[in-house]
């Protein structure tokens, strides 16, 4: 008897109905593989104390406001709402920024679909942004970064959506989006010029020039941003001052352009790097098949190149590129497909995931081991552990000699201490809140608490790390002063650093509103 055998037709139907089958399996072991990467996060941000910037970050959601010294406020309101959901702990601070990683990752593979439409890259490039230490790792913590990186992503979505579909009225959510992320931190702001670097080298982008819909979209950038605008006119201009004035304020000098792209090399993963830089090169060497990836390129060069310049005159933070992550995931991606990257490449492609996913969790272990047993000799985590007992130190110090508010002369310090003292009690000593801790270093940072000078006026217990002279700012900023010691925030019975305690008596109230310079 003969065998029927499957039409060519049905053979098809097979394969595309295996293909998609396997397309679902795979994205059911990204979810998974992001649904515990997130679990880890929220479980090390519960873990690890805060670092002294979230604590400040913290401090500014206790007033929150439209904008403050340092940055826009989106961080400090993501901690308003976080805090009053899951309450004053490490985990109510952190939970948006844990939360905003998987935004951008589901931004990347959307981001991914619109320019290049092939599955196997969508999936891979919302894997490799997990794979770069920044995000692997720093996404845990309260910064401007967390809402930066995710609002960047997400505009870029939405204007690659409307790169491919041609819908006018896109331009309306880019412009929503893309205001978000300037109130989450001024490098943002580089992602208009980089619309604007796209405009002009892609000839089927420039038709949008002419359009009402372009326009419309950045009145609406500027409207959502106008709060931040509006508290800076009111303010001097004090964090366009801060932030803009970088580059004049360092000067030339010794060049760290080496320093700047071999960190970046680091944070990024070096293995995933190599695709980037490839991803970037075959960008301009393909015909059609190259355009998104040119379009992530110009997206993504005015604020490559000022970071390039500004390392020219100083150093860059490792965080600044923060937002140039998810483009570079998703060059990376681009690269590595089958159909354009050479055979040889292979196991590197397959140990990127590895590598920044197991350093990535390797990290976050260490650091919630090292603040739960403190180690016996130095490591980087010394900056976030000893907090607590320190606190208990000073509030018992404060209590000894009658001081009803504590100072430092640090940002630093002063967070630490007053996130420590948001309600605990030690040995019976009377509490000192956060608004009690005054750091009388640089004032400017604090015009959003609204203190009044006349509930300072009695002794202040000064706290100043040991290696501080405070002989001059003594002499210009109080009547008296009486050293009464040193204490120690110590990891078990290692001394981290001490600190000299000090009673003083303030020349004037005044001093809470214009420091001790």
């Amino acid at each position: 008897m003969s065998q029927l055998r499957p039409s060519p037709g049905a053979r098809a139907d097979e394969a595309l109905e295996a293909s998609s089958r396997s397309a679902d399996d795979a994205w059911k072991v990204i979810a998974a593989t992001l649904a515990a990467l997130t679990l880890v996060r929220l479980l090390a941000a519960a873990q690890i104390p805060l670092v002294p910037d979230e604590a400040y970050y913290w401090l500014w959601s206790l007033a929150p406001s439209a904008g403050y010294y340092d940055h826009p406020p989106m961080i400090a309101w993501w901690i308003w709402v976080s805090t009053h959901l899951l309450g004053q702990t490490t985990a109510g601070v952190r939970l948006f920024p844990v939360l905003s990683a998987i935004v951008a990752t589901i931004a990347v593979a959307g981001t991914a679909r619109e320019l290049f439409a092939r599955a196997p890259l969508e999936r891979r490039a919302a894997l490799w942004l997990n794979a770069t230490f920044l995000v692997g790792v720093g996404t845990i913590f309260a910064t401007p970064d967390a809402p930066s990186i995710m609002f960047w992503a997400l505009s870029s979505w939405a204007l690659a959506a409307l790169r491919r579909t041609g819908l006018p009225w896109l331009w309306l959510v880019v412009g929503l989006l893309s205001g978000l992320g300037a109130l989450s931190k001024y490098t943002n702001l580089f992602f208009g010029l980089g619309i604007i670097v796209w405009l002009g080298a892609d000839p089927k982008a420039r038709r949008w020039l002419a359009s009402p819909w372009l326009w419309a979209g950045g009145a609406v950038a500027i409207v959502v941003f106008l709060p931040n605008l509006a508290w800076n006119a009111d303010n001097g201009w004090l964090t366009f001052a801060k932030q803009f004035g970088r580059i004049e304020a360092h000067g030339p000098g010794r060049s760290h352009v080496l320093e700047f792209l071999a960190g970046q090399f680091g944070l990024l993963n070096p293995l995933l790097a190599v695709f980037a830089g490839l991803g970037i090169v075959r960008a301009f060497r393909t015909g059609g098949e190259g355009s998104g990836a040119r379009f992530l390129v110009a997206l993504s060069l005015p604020l490559f190149v000022y970071m390039c310049v500004h390392s020219l005159h100083g150093r860059i933070q490792g965080n600044w590129p923060g937002p140039l992550y998810p483009a570079a995931a998703l060059l990376a991606a681009f690269a590595a497909e089958p159909r354009h990257g050479p055979s040889r490449l292979a196991r590197l492609e397959h140990s990127v995931v590895p590598v920044g996913l197991g350093l990535s969790l390797l990290a976050l272990a260490w650091g919630s081991a090292t603040s739960a047993l403190p180690l016996p000799f130095r490591t980087p985590a010394d900056r976030i552990i000893g907090w607590q007992g320190l606190s208990d130190s000073v509030r018992i110090g404060a209590s000894k000699v009658g001081a009803g508010w504590v100072a430092t002369l640090s940002y630093g310090l002063g967070a630490e201490l007053a996130w420590e003292m948001r309600g605990r009690v030690a040995d019976g000593a009377p509490t000192i809140g956060p608004r009690q801790v005054v750091d009388l270093g640089n004032r400017q940072r604090y015009g959003f608490l609204k203190q009044d000078p006349a509930a300072f006026s009695g002794p202040v217990l000064l706290v100043v790390s040991d290696g501080d002279g405070i002989d001059q700012r003594s002499a210009s900023c109080f009547n008296h002063v009486e050293p009464l010691g040193t204490i120690e925030r110590r990891a078990g019975g290692r001394i981290i650093e001490a600190y000299r305690l000090v009673k003083a008596e303030p020349l004037s109230p005044e001093i809470i509103a214009d420091g001790c310079p």
